[in-house]
């Protein structure tokens, strides 16, 4: 590639663009796609779940299929407001997912080669060091969790932007919406940290910096508002509001002898679909590059990438030595952060600019990011685990009986047949409902497992059902959860409580009485049901039906004085209106049972209705579109201008 002009730009581009095409083709030529647990029992329901809302002319706003019932606009890892997320609302799963994955491969490579372009290095060097970020193990081992994916693309953008407020603003914004923005402050750390090693001695004072990063980060705030303003709620009333609990927070470190593995998935047992944590391979040729960097930058710039590098290291270990195990005890900010192994992502940057640096020396660049382009291709396509695209859309027997059943209940997966993952293939794992499977096919659960912000008082409660000796013992509170039917690994005992149902995929047990979200209780056993949850299941009352024709609206009707139960979840954003003989009013509710609620009903004939519209919601809304309409006058008075100068 020559150097210089646009058309080698355009040259640039089309390489890359040909190695993703060359990474994916041969999966879709066969009818694959890219596969790990994560991508089926999370990414589909947080991905599929609100793209059929959308797709009826609903906005995504609560889910009542997960943990009880969700904010699903507040759901940060679903990516709900992200705009390549639109894909998941034209094509089905499979389709959208291959193209959102070759999206954010190109880019991730394309925004990396012109960060090093930037830094005056040949088309050359920049085009192979963005190779070896877009197709190197961090990437590729990340394709089935497209919010990482689509999050780390953006990291070079942070850089390449650093000192163009609005540039950066709109970087900072999709960084956030894009799902996983528990990387965004380490990313930003890095690029700060970068920019500042990387800084010409003629350049303007740092001090400028702070002035154009908090220009950005208030107009990306502006620009992410209807999905921080929601998710800034959940995470308050999560129980993550404290952190995240020592025992949890140190699980997934890296061990010495995984560090071989940066070099090269040849050095070690590379398990993408297991170990994806620690599946950072940079390459033989990009490692070699990036040593040579290493050689041959000034002492000081050398000095201080090996600084950060060092450090990620010390981070990524963990639990594994004293030193990084003090580190994670002592340093406030990783009592937020779950997995020392998920912190691998700090040396991406400082790795690139090593690896764009050793081939700027080199003599021929171009034919040195050909071979790197073809060893990372080699490396991709062995260690990638594949599945049928049909994989997605596969419901299998167990969702077919629950569809047919469960009506407007829930049903309760015991923990034994989640901790059981011992299926035939993929296709019939996937089809135990695991995780968040249920969502797309709007299955209610009682609890479900892989969302780390779910509302305290939800988690507590489904952790204490969770934790019950037995069968029997889970199956008293079923009528309280709203759950008809449970599902184990093996057949419970013998319980009046729960009628066998046969088996589909788990055994599958009834509950003997009938089952309700609602119940009526008199005055008595209502004011007598008490806020925490009891030792004990109090006596169920009388099973009323509820309507609900739409996921954030319900009603009840009734007759006579007493209480009304509902075991849907008290959260900000729901209204209750209660209308009776003579009268129409707001009510608030009561709290009952932990995370669920009752309301004191008249006399008489008596409706309660319940709508969920989030001020959060409203005004993060309100926010974006000011943002926008701000940022869309400003660019058309300033390309006014400049085309009257011209």
């Amino acid at each position: 590639m020559r150097s210089g002009s646009r058309a080698d730009s355009g040259e640039a581009a089309a390489f890359l663009a040909a190695a993703t095409l060359a990474f994916f083709l041969p999966l879709w030529l066969r009818g694959l796609s890219p596969y790990w647990g994560d991508l089926t029992y999370l990414h589909q329901g947080w991905r599929a779940a609100p793209a059929e809302l959308i797709q009826g002319g609903r906005a995504p706003l609560w889910d009542p299929s997960l943990y009880l019932g969700m904010p699903m606009a507040a759901s940060m890892q679903g990516g709900l407001f992200y705009p390549p997320g639109i894909l998941f609302d034209v094509f089905g799963f499979a389709t959208a997912t291959a193209l959102f994955e070759a999206l954010h491969v190109f880019l991730a490579g394309w925004l990396a080669a012109l960060w090093l372009r930037s830094l005056r290095l040949n088309w050359g060097a920049s085009v192979g060091g963005g190779l070896s970020f877009a197709f190197g193990g961090l990437m590729i081992s990340r394709l089935p969790l497209l919010n990482h994916l689509a999050t780390l693309a953006w990291a070079p953008g942070l850089l390449l932007f650093f000192r163009r407020p609005s540039a950066l603003a709109a970087v900072l914004a999709l960084a956030f919406l894009s799902g996983y923005p528990t990387f965004l402050p380490g990313m930003a750390l890095v690029a700060w940290a970068l920019a500042a090693l990387l800084r010409a001695p003629t350049a303007p004072p740092m001090t400028r910096w702070v002035g154009i990063w908090a220009a950005a980060l208030a107009l990306a705030v502006s620009l992410s508002a209807a999905q921080l303003f929601p998710a800034l709620e959940l995470a308050v009333h999560s129980r993550r509001a404290v952190g995240v609990e020592p025992t949890e927070a140190l699980n997934w470190s890296f061990a010495y002898g995984d560090l071989r593995q940066w070099l090269s998935p040849l050095f070690g047992e590379f398990r993408s679909a297991v170990d994806w944590w620690r599946c950072v391979y940079l390459g033989l040729f990009a490692s070699a590059a990036a040593i040579r960097g290493l050689i041959i930058l000034p002492r000081r710039r050398a000095g201080g990438l090996s600084l950060i590098l060092v450090a990620v290291v010390l981070l990524i270990l963990g639990g594994s030595n004293q030193v990084s195990r003090a580190l994670w005890h002592d340093l406030a900010p990783l009592r937020y952060v779950r997995y020392p192994g998920n912190l691998a992502y700090l040396a991406a940057l400082p790795l690139l600019a090593l690896v764009g640096a050793g081939l700027s020396r080199a003599r021929r660049a171009p034919a040195l990011a050909g071979a790197l382009t073809l060893e990372l291709l080699a490396y991709g396509w062995h260690v990638t685990p594949s599945a049928p695209r049909s994989f997605f859309v596969e419901s299998g027997p167990l969702v077919r009986l629950l569809q047919a059943r469960l009506g407007a209940t829930r049903y309760l997966i015991s923990p034994l047949a989640l901790e059981a993952d011992t299926g035939r293939d993929v296709t019939d794992w996937k089809t135990r409902l695991y995780g968040l499977t249920n969502a797309p096919y709007r299955l209610r659960s009682v609890a479900n497992f892989g969302e780390p912000l779910v509302p305290k008082d939800s988690y507590e409660f489904m952790d204490a059902l969770l934790s019950l000796p037995g069968a029997a013992q889970a199956a008293a509170w079923l009528p309280w959860t709203g759950a008809s039917c449970l599902l184990t690994r093996d057949a419970p005992p013998a319980t009046p409580l729960l009628i066998p149902e046969g088996r589909a995929l788990w055994f599958i047990s009834r509950a003997a009485q009938s089952v309700s979200t609602a119940y009526w209780l008199d005055s008595t056993a209502g004011a007598a049901l008490p806020a925490a949850l009891p030792t004990r299941p109090p006596a169920a009352g009388r099973p009323l039906e509820v309507e609900r024709p739409r996921e954030d609206r319900l009603s009840v009707s009734g007759e006579g004085a007493g209480w009304v139960f509902l075991s849907e979840p008290r959260y900000p954003g729901w209204y209750a209106e209660l209308e009776g003989r003579a009268d129409r009013a707001d009510v608030e509710p009561v709290p009952a049972l932990g995370p669920f609620q009752k309301f004191k009903v008249p006399a008489g004939p008596w409706t309660l209705r319940l709508r969920y519209d989030p001020r959060s919601w409203r005004v993060g809304v309100l926010l974006n579109l000011a943002a926008l309409l701000g940022l869309g006058g400003y660019w058309y008075h300033r390309l006014s201008r400049l085309n009257h100068v011209a």
